[in-house]
């Protein structure tokens, strides 16, 4: 080991501790994998599950919305098919279970989108594919937890129930991208609460569990989940912000088309990232899980996949399984216009 490599490292496991910075790898490299091949973490000090989860993809915009359809997808049985032939094991299902289910003790979740739900899923499970289902959109939990956790319980009781019976290939996540008066104590207490919920019924489950700013992985360092052998932890990777989210008109502030992305110190950031990333699960003994990642549609086709492929093979060479957002929206990697993959796309995600 080069002592370049191992200062790196040792940034690296003082960043994954603390939760506040990390290091980019140094150095003149024409490419970022070989220094990745050479990267020895620590051992383990808990013997960490292996996650079922290795290609994903999101089925953003449709029942995240507060009807599906509104913003301009709805799931197609065809899509789920055509997902699995492409080589994907898994979809992830974003829904927005706030707007479904009433806003009074019990908090009872709609029947017939729950159908819904079910109609999805099992037609996932049909086509050979795993099935995550979230609790996605709650903006009140955050804003408001000590009204609305209660709510959120609710919604696991009903979920975890009625599922209980289903195949192994379901999994659930307890809350997407928490945030704002989500604390890093309180998402402990809430991990820890849901996870007891879902095991008075689905004892063997696997379950999801992040941590808190928007679900990044600075806001997952800092928590301390439950460990339980069949729970994986989970964070979202966007960076940089003002490259992966040019021109969208609903992020938080005017990102400027334009930006490029790619430069050698670029690449060895994200090196450095996801070497943190899996050092924190090996610490914690359990799997680590990149729910989201993606690249708004206004961006140039060729920067999209570019992009793409480094961080989806960053993620496999760290051994943590990958989720895209999102199969068929803004920052799909399908096109429902011409129903073809987009330029690129296939092979950034499944290729060499």
């Amino acid at each position: 080991m080069t002592r370049t490599i191992w200062l790196v490292l040792c940034g690296i496991l003082i960043a994954a501790a603390s939760g506040l910075t990390y290091v980019s790898l140094s150095g003149n490299r024409s490419e970022a994998e070989p220094v990745l091949q050479n990267i020895q973490l620590r051992p383990r000090t808990t013997e960490a599950s292996t996650s079922p989860i290795q290609q994903c993809v999101n089925l953003g915009g449709a029942l995240e919305a507060d009807n599906e359809g509104d913003w301009g997808y709805v799931i197609r049985e065809r899509d789920l098919h055509m997902i699995r032939e492409l080589g994907f094991d898994t979809v992830r299902i974003p829904v927005k279970w706030s707007a479904h289910a009433k806003s009074r003790a019990p908090y009872e979740i709609d029947q017939l989108f729950f159908r819904r739900v079910d109609t999805v899923a099992a037609q996932a499970l049909a086509a050979g594919l795993q099935v995550i289902i979230d609790v996605h959109h709650y903006e009140d939990v955050n804003e408001n937890p000590d009204r609305h956790l209660p709510r959120l319980y609710a919604f696991w009781e009903q979920i975890a129930e009625r599922y209980a019976s289903w195949p192994d290939g379901l999994y659930f996540e307890v809350l997407n991208e928490p945030h704002t008066n989500l604390t890093f104590r309180r998402i402990d207490q809430m991990n820890r609460d849901i996870l007891s919920i879902i095991r008075q019924t689905n004892p063997d489950r696997w379950v999801i569990l992040g941590g808190g700013q928007w679900g990044n992985l600075e806001g997952l360092v800092p928590t301390n989940p439950p460990y339980d052998p069949r729970a994986m932890v989970t964070f979202h990777y966007y960076s940089p912000f003002e490259f992966t989210h040019q021109g969208a008109p609903w992020a938080y502030e005017p990102m400027p088309l334009g930006r490029t992305w790619g430069s050698q110190a670029e690449r060895e950031e994200v090196i450095s990232h996801f070497a943190a990333a899996a050092e924190y699960g090996q610490r914690i003994g359990m799997p680590v899980f990149l729910g989201e990642f993606g690249v708004y549609e206004e961006v140039p086709d060729a920067d999209r996949a570019n992009w793409t492929r480094h961080i989806r093979r960053t993620a496999e060479q760290f051994g943590i399984g990958w989720c895209y957002w999102d199969w068929a929206t803004s920052l799909g990697m399908y096109s429902l216009e011409n129903e073809q993959l987009r330029p690129g796309m296939g092979a950034a995600l499944l290729g060499d």
